[in-house]
Formats: structure tokens, C-alpha cells, sequence
């Protein structure tokens, strides 16, 4: 088995960082995403149409959820080389549900228009 690269003190206090900031935005990201699920849901209703945008922005709300599971147990976590392993996964994820919201609000905008 090959050694891995220690991580060194500097990097463990950036990626701590990194993932506190990103945990400040997921969980801000969270509620945005309930908070559009419930105003789409509530349009969605008036018009008595079903609409992709709900099923979408109920994934992505638990995606965000999914991050900052990741990020606390990152934050928790003893080894830094777990810590980066972890972040690198809630980066991709994070990013992934961004681009996912990003569309869906394109999609929304498109309906109601």
C-alpha cells in the first residue's frame, strides 16, 4: 500500500475553513430551496398544473442537506486526510446541486413566463 502525502498543518487549517464557509452556505442554500419548493408548490396549486420544478427542488434541498451532514462530520473528524477526502466530495456536491438550482430556476422562470 502506498504512503499517502502527509497533509500539513496549513492545509488542515484551510480545508476547516473552506468547509465552515461552505457550511454557512448550504444551510442558507437549504432554506432557499424550501422556501421556492413551498412559493412553486403554492403556484403549481392555483394553476392546478404538477410541475418538475417541485421534485427537483426537493432533491436539491436534500443534496444541500447531504453537504452539510458531510461538512460537520469533516469538521468532527480526527484525520485530515479524511477532512480532505470529505471536502472534496461536498465540493463536488455542493457544486452539482448549484448548477442543478441554477436550472431549475431557469425552468421556473420559464413557466411562469
Amino acid at each position: 500500500m502506498p504512503l499517502r502525502d502527509p497533509i500539513s498543518a496549513e492545509d488542515a487549517a484551510r480545508n476547516e475553513r473552506i468547509l465552515e464557509r461552505l457550511l454557512s452556505a448550504a444551510t442558507s442554500m437549504t432554506g432557499i430551496c424550501v422556501g421556492l419548493l413551498g412559493a412553486v408548490n403554492a403556484f403549481a396549486r392555483s394553476q392546478n398544473t404538477e410541475t418538475f420544478a417541485d421534485d427537483v427542488l426537493a432533491m436539491n434541498a436534500l443534496l444541500f442537506l447531504v453537504c452539510c451532514y458531510l461538512i460537520v462530520w469533516g469538521l468532527r473528524a480526527n484525520s485530515r486526510n479524511l477532512t480532505a477526502r470529505l471536502l472534496r466530495i461536498v465540493e463536488y456536491t455542493f457544486l452539482g446541486a448549484m448548477s442543478l438550482l441554477v436550472l431549475v430556476g431557469f425552468f421556473v422562470v420559464y413557466s411562469v413566463l
